[in-house]
């Protein structure tokens, strides 16, 4: 009332604070006018005497008031005005009541209002007394009051022991459930359940004798007398351990007939989506990035008339049209999203040459805080309308046809004659059977409007014909068919020379199909929210300057940030500025204003998550620029491609070296093989006693070991390879130091050689003994053979540890290698790079096998005549 109060007062250059001025003092209702700073403004002595009640203080001696002014008001009050003045709503109402010596009560209805005319914005309190009582009156009244209440609710109240067994239960139970009080004593609160809801209401009863004095609600199904289970809605509070109560206390009621509306509401939705695909007009509805977000069957039948593509949820409609035509529509989408509706008319021809005209609708889709996110099209085929409407320019007589093609019901009322006119469409909109031929029908008219909407349609038109003012508003009709209609009503009225109204003229026009449209988008947008709120990707948006604006739950779990926390970021924070990702993403943002691709962002304990992102820049209708980033955690596609890469790379290596054993195999088993054979062509098989013969058979000797040494070796090889399921051990470096030292002291002695170890910082390992045994050997008895003539060998053993791995060095200062020349066949096997020496070629082939086995790897740094050091990783175990 107040609202609309204000409006019609600018309207007329009325001032409102003026017109508060003189009302305050002639009213019982307390008011108060204060501007968004708590200014005092204006205010009347029942408002005074109210807050002299809960202050102590009169408000006339303040030009200020202070939040300490409210102190003592309930907190229902100040949290109200607070919403208020932040115009966080535009009204609230509540009741408190004053506890002293005498109570009393107040019905409280605050309002945010403006006034243009004053240059004012703030709240308007109204405070209304409704009730006193005496104190000691109601302490009194106290007990009868509860059972007064308790016996005549429309709500059961019941109570329980502690094995949920009823003790009493209120009267009102066989209103609800047809059962007397005495019938339900003694029965155990699940009996009556229904099947399907007995798990769900053990749990619910579980809790509640677990959390005493915790409310908790539950709505399920009970069965009543007659057999027939019915929807009520229960709340319980546990008070066994309150001596005076003794029990758990419950109050249902019968919810049956919400849970009907509920389903009438699911069946609402599918009509509206079946007149949706039903009707002739098309509708588009496009996001804030012009990408479409649903449309309809005509759209869909229509859209190779207006768009070179297909239509398609998700698209943008841009990507809809020609390039010529971008400029153009980006204009147009600028002045929608400034709040402006624009129509836009096109023309085509069909296949048979034949010419359709289409008008084409573009609204603002706004949220309920009146935000632009969205726009809605329309679509109608107007061609006949244009038609008709350019010949009513020529021909005023086929005006009629006009109002027929536009739906325009028309109404003419002389209020000298007290006579009406009707166009034939005015009783199709309304559904009326037959024309009006009285004034006196215009009850009947009054009585088939929406009872909500009849003062609303009795102000308009009075005030059009006492006043003169034109009037343009909404009502609903229930028509004699039995729907009801959204009607839309313009009218004005035509005065004579002396100012007197004569003549009120009226258009109608049925806009339900329109509304239905209208609350079918807001459906959606509720929808979208929720998509919003629950995607399983992250989703950020920010500004130009990156301050983060808004994030859904699932970034927020991702990043371990608290949604609070997230919105107090700029975007950048979360990035590794440094990383060559980011600044790819930078450029192809300056370029293209978007980005595809893989980033690294900070968690909120201070690792980076990797994530595939999909940023878009856009711009609201102010012009401002904001990033929309749509992120996917790819930890575990990270760890995957990971763990996928190096089994290529350890099946590669596995090749080669397969091909390489195959071919050395086959090389070193031909010599022996073949040495054999031309023995054995020499051999005299007519006289095994040939002295010749005996030479043979030393050489054949010979020849057999070399293949058995061959084939050992191989076959030491192919168990190395093969043996994939390794048993590991605590092993001490130490001790298997100082066994492996035993069996290479004669050699050690002979060279004069001296070995440091310093197992200091770690000595044991999860390692298979008898391989640690090898690889110390084959180190050691290299580093010893292979030691320079010029200096005695100096070897020395060190261990340390990393994050990943386990490192044994063992570095010498003996001949050394040509890394350059050699490194690429250094681990081969039967390769030697040192011709003077003993040995097969076989110690380090065999090492490496062996620690690579066990999931670890082998690095060598060598100079020739200076030394050689061969760092040995064994894999940590978890």
């Amino acid at each position: 009332m107040i609202t609309g109060l204000v409006d019609r007062m600018a309207l007329n250059n009325i001032s409102f604070l003026t017109y508060i001025e003189k009302l305050l003092p002639e009213t019982n209702t307390g008011w108060l006018v204060v501007d968004n700073k708590l200014r005092i403004i204006s205010y009347n002595a029942a408002y005074n005497q109210f807050h002299n009640l809960f202050s102590g203080a009169d408000v006339g001696f303040k030009e200020n008031l202070e939040e300490e002014d409210f102190s003592s008001f309930p907190e229902s009050f100040i949290s109200a005005l607070k919403t208020i003045l932040s115009c966080e709503t535009e009204k609230a109402k509540l009741q408190i009541d004053y506890l002293g010596q005498i109570i009393s009560s107040f019905s409280i209805s605050m309002l945010h209002i403006s006034s243009e005319e004053d240059k004012f914005e703030g709240a308007l309190i109204m405070v209304q007394k409704k009730e006193t009582k005496s104190l000691m009156s109601t302490k009194s009244e106290n007990e009868d009051f509860f059972k007064l209440l308790v016996n005549t609710s429309t709500s059961v109240y019941q109570l329980t022991d502690a094995a949920l067994v009823f003790t009493y239960t209120s009267a009102a139970i066989e209103n609800i459930l047809g059962y007397t009080a005495s019938e339900i004593l003694g029965k155990n609160a699940i009996e009556l359940v229904h099947a399907e809801d007995k798990e769900h209401v053990r749990d619910w009863l579980i809790n509640i004798r677990r959390q005493p004095e915790k409310l908790f609600t539950s709505e399920y199904r009970l069965k009543n007398k007659n057999g027939i289970y019915i929807w009520i809605e229960n709340n319980a509070r546990n008070m066994l351990n309150n001596s005076s109560i003794n029990a758990i206390v419950m109050n249902f009621r019968n919810i049956q007939a919400k849970k009907v509306a509920d389903e009438a509401l699911i069946h609402a939705e599918q009509r509206l989506s079946l007149l949706l695909n039903n009707t002739e007009e098309s509708f588009i509805l496009l996001n804030s990035r012009l990408r479409i977000v649903t449309y309809n069957k005509a759209a869909q039948e229509r859209s190779p008339f207006f768009y070179n593509t297909e239509l398609q949820s998700g698209l943008s409609v841009l990507d809809l049209i020609g390039r010529d035509e971008i400029p153009d529509y980006i204009s147009l989408f600028e002045q929608v999203f400034k709040g402006k509706e624009i129509e836009r008319e096109t023309t085509f021809v069909d296949a048979d040459k034949v010419t359709h005209i289409y008008s084409h609708t573009f609204r603002p889709v706004l949220t309920t805080h009146a935000d632009i996110h969205g726009v809605f099209i329309t679509s109608t085929e107007i061609t006949e309308r244009k038609k008709l409407t350019e010949e009513v320019a020529i021909h005023s007589d086929r005006l009629k046809t006009a109002q027929n093609i536009a739906r325009l019901g028309y109404l003419e009322y002389d209020t000298t004659s007290k006579t009406f006119f009707c166009s034939e469409l005015f009783y199709e909109i309304l559904g009326l059977p037959g024309p009006l031929e009285n004034c006196g029908q215009l009850a009947f008219l009054r009585d088939m409007v929406h009872p909500d909407d009849k003062e609303l349609v009795k102000k308009e038109v009075k005030k059009s014909i006492l006043q003169g003012k034109d009037f343009n508003l909404e009502f609903r009709f229930n028509s004699t068919d039995g729907n009801t209609k959204v009607i839309l009503a313009m009218g004005g009225s035509e005065k004579n020379d002396k100012g007197k109204t004569v003549k009120l003229r009226v258009t109608l026009q049925d806009i339900t199909d329109s509304k239905m449209a209208i609350l079918a988008i807001q459906t959606l947008e509720s929808k979208f929210k929720s998509l919003f709120e629950n995607s399983i990707d992250g989703v950020i948006l920010s500004k130009e300057e990156g301050d983060i604006v808004s994030a859904n739950p699932a970034v927020c779990d991702m990043l371990g940030y608290t949604h609070a926390e997230m919105i107090g970021l700029k975007s950048f924070d979360l990035l590794d500025v440094n990383s060559p990702l980011v600044t790819n993403m930078h450029d192809a943002q300056k370029e293209t204003g978007s980005y595809i691709g893989e980033l690294f962002l900070k968690h909120n304990k201070g690792y980076y998550v990797p994530v595939e992102v999909t940023s878009t820049l856009m711009k609201d209708g102010n012009d401002h620029c904001y990033l929309s980033t749509i992120i996917r955690d790819i930890t575990e596609k990270k760890k995957t491609e990971s763990e996928q890469k190096a089994l290529t790379e350890e099946l590669l290596k596995n090749n080669q070296d397969l091909q390489q054993f195959s071919f050395i195999t086959s090389h070193n088993l031909r010599a022996p093989v073949a040495n054999l054979l031309s023995l054995l062509s020499l051999y005299n098989k007519e006289n095994p006693l040939d002295e010749f013969n005996q030479l043979l058979i030393e050489k054949f000797e010979e020849a057999t070991q070399q293949l058995n040494q061959t084939l050992n070796d191989l076959v030491n090889v192919l168990v190395i390879k093969s043996n994939t399921n390794i048993e590991r051990e605590t092993v001490s470096f130490t001790d298997v130091f100082l066994e492996v030292k035993k069996n290479i002291d004669n050699l050690l002695h002979q060279q004069k050689g001296v070995i440091k170890a310093n197992f200091s910082e770690v000595d044991e390992i999860q390692y298979n003994r008898i391989h640690l045994e090898s690889i110390f050997l084959n180190m050691l008895s290299n580093a010893i053979r292979y030691s320079s003539p010029d200096r005695n060998p100096e070897i020395k053993i060190t261990s340390y540890k990393t994050d990943d791995w386990i490192i044994v060095e063992f570095a010498d200062n003996g001949l050394g290698m040509d890394l350059n020349r050699y490194r690429d066949r250094l681990f081969g096997l039967y390769q030697r790079f040192h011709g003077n020496k003993e040995g097969k070629g076989l110690g380090l082939y065999m090492t490496r096998s062996q620690v690579t086995a066990m999931g670890g790897k082998i690095e060598v740094e060598s100079e020739p005549g200076v030394g050689t050091k061969f760092k040995i990783y064994f894999k940590l175990q978890d």
